[in-house]
């Protein structure tokens, strides 16, 4: 054993414990366990970081047979571009534009195609416009220099099924802005900011901010896959920060996300998210969402949560920083297991136990720490509640006292 310690989980708690702690005493080391403090101890800060991330740039896979081949736009060769220019309440359409059918109402886009491998490039700047497509095939989407307003609805809106590869242009910056409300289309759907039927694909090493107000702020009916070099910020009021039904991938980049809507969620994910590397710090100030009882359902509340997800959550590299500070509030509230095989995850939770109990972490199945760093703090109640077996791997302590529980790993 080397001579030094490194401490994978630090969960603290108040004094004050409520009775749903999650019992560690079959896990506990029998002796040996450190002298720590009886008094509350001050949490780490956890605040939005906009630093510039250094990371390795991922490899493009050239195996067709890969499962991520087709995420990466550069397996695709582009064959035609059509250039979009907004100018306050005009915009301009130039290019392959015979490729496709489009109409123009001020600086709003409807763009109707049947053609394979198409290339949009979007800049300029419109308080009063929007880009909205209906596509049979994959295409890409380049913002270069963008900031799109819609007052009434998605500033990017993709009906299509196909693959969406959204492309921050190097060193840009852009930004999308919804309204306050909705004019919704008949056998549509419009969820978000940027809403997109297909899965999303974020490559490229330039900045995108996202401002939600009526409904969540970045959503995909499919999955997102981010990667290396994109910087995100999103701030959404009125629901979640990013939304995924079928998945979330983040091998790199810089996510910071924002949400203070009662029940709201940073990230929504309705299947499984994996984390391959980059740095996500979420901040989450939401109280308690309250859903009234009606005559074939008692009433429910929802809290805020840093991340949502209702199938396995896995940590491979990277870095999470989330913080909840609403009432109830959870830093990771997962329904499937929590798998932890490395990188960092710092949680913090301030919000008081009412309608809904605040946890660090919350698992309705597994939590299995493989490697990594873990540092867990609940002001007010458990800093880890989990249904299932908690499994630490060999090499692991796991110790508590009347504030701290630990998790400490012997390198």
């Amino acid at each position: 054993m080397k001579k030094y310690l490194t401490i994978m989980l630090l969960a603290l708690i108040t004094t004050a414990c409520v009775n749903d702690d999650t019992d560690f005493s079959d896990l506990i080391n029998g002796g040996g366990q450190p002298e720590q403090p009886e008094e509350v101890i001050t949490p780490i800060d956890i605040a939005l970081d906009f630093t510039d991330l250094d990371e390795d740039d991922d490899i493009v896979p050239t195996d067709e047979t890969d499962e991520a081949y087709n995420d990466y736009e550069e397996n695709t060769e582009w064959s035609y571009t059509i250039n979009v220019a907004y100018n306050g309440d005009e915009v301009t359409l130039t290019g392959n534009t015979a490729r496709v059918r489009y109409t123009i109402e001020g600086a709003h886009v409807v763009i109707r195609s049947t053609s394979n491998r198409v290339h949009y490039v979007l800049s300029g700047q419109s308080d009063n416009g929007s880009f909205k497509v209906y596509s049979e095939n994959k295409f890409k989407l380049t913002l270069n220099g963008l900031n799109l307003t819609n007052p009434n609805g998605a500033a990017i809106n993709n009906q299509g099924s196909k693959s969406l590869y959204l492309v921050l242009a190097d060193g840009t910056d852009n930004t999308l802005t919804d309204g306050t409300a909705y004019t919704d289309t008949d056998g549509e759907q419009m969820k978000g900011t940027l809403f997109s039927e297909g899965q999303v694909l974020v490559s490229g090493h330039g900045s995108l901010n996202i401002n939600g107000n009526a409904r969540h702020a970045l959503v995909s009916d499919d999955y997102f896959r981010f990667r290396p070099g994109c910087k995100i910020y999103v701030k959404c009021t009125t629901g979640h920060g990013i939304k995924a039904n079928d998945g979330i991938i983040i091998d790199g980049g810089v996510l910071n996300i924002e949400v203070s809507a009662d029940g709201c969620k940073g990230i929504k994910c309705d299947s499984t998210m994996i984390v391959n590397g980059g740095r996500t710090t979420i901040i989450a100030t939401g109280g308690v969402a309250i859903t009234p009882a009606t005559d074939i359902a008692p009433a429910d509340t929802s809290s805020c949560a840093g991340i949502k997800c209702d199938y396995p959550l896995t940590i491979n590299a990277g870095s999470l920083l989330l913080k909840a500070t609403g009432e109830g509030g959870k830093g990771i509230n997962n329904t499937g297991d929590i798998n932890i095989n490395g990188g960092s995850v710092q949680i913090v939770t301030t919000g008081i136990k009412g309608l809904a109990s605040p946890k660090a972490i919350k698992g309705e199945a597994k939590l299995i720490v493989n490697g990594g760093y873990l540092y867990s703090y609940s002001a007010n109640s458990s800093p880890i509640d989990a249904n299932g077996d908690i499994t630490v791997a060999e090499g692991y302590t796991l110790w508590e006292t009347k504030t701290q529980r630990v998790i400490i790993s012997f390198q």
